[in-house]
């Protein structure tokens, strides 16, 4: 065999090898994500920080006065006077001014129970100082068209011995059945002041039942002072008229 044939055959066997050597089949994965950065810590000087001290105090104030009914007196230590001041120092103070409608709102209320009580001039001031601190509120509408209202009708307020009433008297009874026989005449409603919810009621049932279970348009609120406070609008006959 000869050199050139051998060199031919070796050629030959090279070129079968590399066409059946199998190409590597290459995988990549996804790089790994990098690591989010770590929140820098916020840094407070000492002047935000005592800022925001104050406010907080103040708030916290204005709130216990709030609690208190220190509403806007006494002049100097009251709620709406300690707001006010939150907004000199944060204008916009988002407490601040939810509080002063918290205030405006208030004031409705015992306006309204005012007016139940026939303490129409107190309901009166209470409603003024509500307009000062939001004249929008619808709400002060509606208590200013009951209070016209009211003022239209005949107040009668029958004080009720404290004694008697926790006796729980023959003479309290008596008294008791002689109104609600007036209510039932007239129609008109009224509203028991008592000192606890269980004495209020004991003062509805002992006059309902002084007209024979007859419904009597009455609420109960708590009061220091009992009493029963009759409302008779302007164009009802009153009991002696409806008795003649």
């Amino acid at each position: 065999m000869s050199i050139s044939f051998k060199k031919s055959a070796a050629l030959v066997l090279l070129l079968c090898l590399a066409a059946c050597k199998t190409t590597p089949v290459v995988t990549t994965y996804p790089a790994k994500p990098l690591p989010a950065p770590e929140p820098q810590p916020v840094i407070i000087n000492d002047d935000e920080f005592r800022r925001a001290r104050i406010l907080a105090d103040m708030l916290y104030d204005a709130k216990t006065a709030y609690d208190d009914n220190r509403l806007m007196l006494p002049v100097g230590n009251n709620a709406y006077e300690i707001y006010q001041q939150v907004l000199q120092l944060d204008p916009g103070n988002a407490v601040a001014v939810g509080g002063i409608q918290e205030i405006a709102v208030r004031y409705i209320s015992l306006a309204e129970s005012a007016i139940s009580q026939g303490e129409f001039e107190e309901a009166d001031g209470l409603l003024g100082r509500a307009t000062r601190l939001n004249p929008e509120r619808p709400e002060l509408a509606v208590a200013r068209a009951r209070l016209a209202q009211a003022r239209q009708n005949r107040v009668q307020v029958h004080e009720l011995d404290a004694g008697e009433l926790k006796a729980q008297s023959l003479e309290m009874m008596t008294e008791l059945a002689e109104i609600a026989q007036q209510l039932q005449a007239s129609e008109a409603t009224f509203l028991i002041r008592a000192r606890t919810d269980e004495e209020g009621r004991w003062i509805y049932k002992t006059m309902r039942d002084a007209v024979g279970g007859y419904r009597l348009r009455g609420n109960i609120d708590i009061s220091g002072t009992p009493a029963i406070v009759v409302s008779t609008t302007a164009n009802a006959p009153t009991a002696q008229a409806v008795r003649d």
